[in-house]
């Protein structure tokens, strides 16, 4: 299955713009086995630049978004995986499936993913899902750090031992 983004960069003109978002989804190093240090050198080519003007199109733009979400789930489960020292099986019994659904969950062109796979995947890693609508300036300055420190979600426990939980959200 082709991904969303090289579907749509096939018939797109080369323009400057349209290489800075060539590097970020296509380019930059990122997801699992990529140094930090490397992947936040990359990121910084990024970082405070302004919308590239490609994103004025909106069937560019959408493919862009859909590229780099598919791409950031994949990637998020497979270090969260991977840091915990755990096979794609050993995943797959924590959150009551089979290998092959971790194996496509992990897969950016895996297909869709549904919510309620995301969450069984956050209760296997005992953290947090967070899903929410942002603006494209800001789903831009999020997904240029791709450092893989960044997609690690530590479990509840292990956050709890390195800070002090209080109630209220910190009050």
């Amino acid at each position: 299955m082709e991904s969303t983004i090289r579907r749509t960069m096939k018939n797109a003109p080369s323009t400057p713009e349209l290489k800075w978002q060539e590097l970020s989804l296509n380019t930059l190093p990122h997801g699992p086995g990529v140094s930090n240090e490397l992947a936040a050198q990359a990121s910084q080519v990024l970082m405070g630049r302004a919308i590239p003007a490609a994103w004025k199109d909106v069937d560019y733009r959408q493919a862009a978004m859909e590229a780099e979400v598919e791409h950031a789930i994949a990637w998020q489960v497979r270090v969260n995986r991977e840091e915990r020292g755990w096979k794609q099986s050993n995943l797959a019994n924590r959150m009551n499936t089979g290998q092959s659904a971790v194996s496509r969950l992990e897969d950016p062109a895996g297909g869709d993913v549904r919510v309620s796979t995301l969450l069984k995947a956050a209760h296997a890693f005992d953290c947090a899902l967070l899903v929410r609508f942002v603006p494209y300036s800001e789903f831009a300055a999020v997904t240029a750090d791709v450092r893989s420190d960044r997609l690690l979600a530590c479990g509840f426990n292990d956050e709890q031992s390195q800070t002090r939980i209080t109630s209220s959200y910190g009050h």
